[in-house]
């Protein structure tokens, strides 16, 4: 009887571990139709993806099943210790974009400020179980020092919901936002009907960098120049 038990507890287990198996493929690029849309474009040596204004969560996985609704979009804003209206009203609408290009819109509603995050990974720091665990503190803080020299003490993390019954295999949620603070991190979650975890690797997450800064263009830099030169020859022969 010992023997069985011991078989049923091990069977048991092992469901468990399968159910509860986590697919870090929920990869978060720089919107639809961009060149970036599915990742792949690090800031941050090979890893996190520049987002701005608009971002999406690409399920990379083609033979994944549709998740349960809702789908969860996860913020992280360095140095917020409190809740704030501004991030909260952030996520300005979302769209559901199939493998056949069809759009649908999708409802999105703001859920909670979790708190400030001071160490640990932000799936853990949130109770959802089955996820990857490389976004951390730790991670995120790195990457904002070494992009945007940001030294975050914390982050505030802010939870979406995005109502779709949809999201499945190669598919987007594109998501449009009031522009985001420098240095905010955007991860996804979400789950199978069997219970499986979906989430965003540290690898795949997305990262609001500072915005490129202009290059002066030559020409008009020569033509200040003779400006001013013009300007002082003239004032000399006035004086003189």
């Amino acid at each position: 009887m010992s023997k069985i038990t011991t078989l049923l507890s091990l069977l048991l287990l092992s469901l468990a571990s399968i159910v509860a198996r986590a697919d870090a493929t929920l990869h978060i690029g720089s919107g639809y139709g961009t060149s970036c849309a599915t990742g792949g474009c690090p800031i941050y040596g090979t890893e996190v993806n520049n987002i701005n204004a608009v971002l999406d969560i690409y399920q990379n996985a083609a033979s994944a099943p549709a998740l349960n609704s809702p789908v969860y979009l996860i913020l992280g804003v360095a140095n917020t210790t409190a809740a704030s209206s501004v991030i909260e009203n952030s996520v300005l609408n979302a769209s559901l974009i199939d493998t056949s290009g069809h759009s649908t819109s999708v409802l999105t509603t703001f859920d909670t400020y979790a708190g400030a995050m001071y160490s640990s990974d932000v799936y853990s720091f949130l109770k959802f179980p089955g996820a990857n665990k490389s976004n951390s503190f730790t991670n995120w803080s790195g990457a904002d020092l070494a992009v945007d020299g940001i030294q975050a003490k914390n982050f505030g993390i802010y939870v979406f919901s995005l109502y779709t019954n949809g999201f499945a295999g190669n598919d987007y949620l594109n998501i449009n936002t009031h522009l985001l603070p420098e240095g905010t991190f955007a991860v996804a979650y979400g789950t199978s009907s069997s219970g499986r975890a979906y989430s965003t690797a540290f690898t795949n997450s997305g990262m609001r960098d500072y915005p490129p800064k202009p290059v002066p263009e030559p020409m008009p830099l020569v033509l200040i120049c003779l400006g001013l030169f013009g300007i002082v020859y003239v004032t000399k022969r006035k004086i003189a």
